[in-house]
């Protein structure tokens, strides 16, 4: 499989690194960045270096257009894979909330949206359980106050980050509220909505806390199967906003793709 990267962050130098390092079965061909001379000394590292091009590059010879380039590109990358037939896999899952119309432009042209688990446990137990009746599902999102400035959630109300000395609820609300709040933060409690009952339905706090170095997220559904509680505590890579969890999980994705047994619903 032919995979294209799109943002060279975290997120797409990590996975390109696994391919380049054979911890992937992928080719990784091409990828794309809003800033090419950043990233000069870490292709010069590989020792199969993708060809840097544009988005439309990128979906051209790509078997899969992975998205790790922030919820601002997604519709691009959609539109130009979608109109080559190429599946996408979509880190930046908040991007999709209320757009169906990305959604049936993919199956109007035979095209595939993969969302991987991310920064959570336990979606294939929530996915599972959505398959019956659910009643609810909770989500809590604690975080240390740097991973959160620079939110437009945390601009528009004049919160003072470095003033909270304990643990403060700062949000209340659903995934798509928390998206446009937390756009760089929050992206998982999408895949949450996702993998259950929906983002109108899905409650959602985000918590500031000083007292923890760790993004941790509480999800707690309830249904016909029962009750769930799931606890992650993601530590943090060189972007305090991405948990090492995140490319992680892309990693074994990619390997499913590819692999002849797949455990997991």
């Amino acid at each position: 499989m032919k995979l294209g990267v799109v943002g060279l962050g975290v997120i797409g130098k990590a996975v390109v690194k696994a391919v380049d390092e054979g911890k992937i079965p992928v080719d990784v061909p091409v990828a794309a960045t809003r800033s090419p001379e950043k990233v000069k000394d870490f292709l010069a590292s590989l020792n199969n270096p993708p060809h840097m091009t544009d988005l439309a590059g990128v979906a051209q010879e790509a078997d899969v257009v992975m998205e790790a380039s922030g919820g601002d590109t997604v519709e691009a990358i959609c539109h130009e894979s979608f109109a080559r037939g190429k599946d996408v896999i979509i880190n930046s899952v908040g991007a999709l909330l209320e757009r169906d119309d990305l959604i049936e432009e993919a199956k109007s042209g035979g095209s595939r949206i993969f969302i991987p688990s991310g920064a959570i446990i336990g979606l294939d137990g929530l996915k599972g359980a959505s398959a019956g009746s659910m009643e609810s599902v909770t989500m809590t999102t604690r975080k240390p106050p740097e991973s959160l400035k620079g939110a437009p959630y945390i601009e528009d109300q004049g919160i003072d980050l470095d003033a909270v000395d304990e643990p403060t609820v700062i949000f209340e609300g659903n995934p798509l509220e928390a998206c446009k709040a937390f756009p760089a933060n929050v992206n998982v409690s999408a895949a949450v909505s996702f993998a259950g009952i929906g983002p109108l339905r899905t409650k959602l706090r985000v918590v500031c806390d000083p007292t923890v170095n760790r993004n941790i997220h509480e999800v707690e559904a309830v249904g016909e199967f029962g009750r769930s509680f799931i606890r992650i505590e993601n530590v943090p890579s060189e972007n305090h906003r991405t948990g090492i969890l995140t490319y992680l999980s892309t990693f074994s994705f990619l390997r499913d793709r590819t692999s002849t047994l797949i455990v997991g619903t």
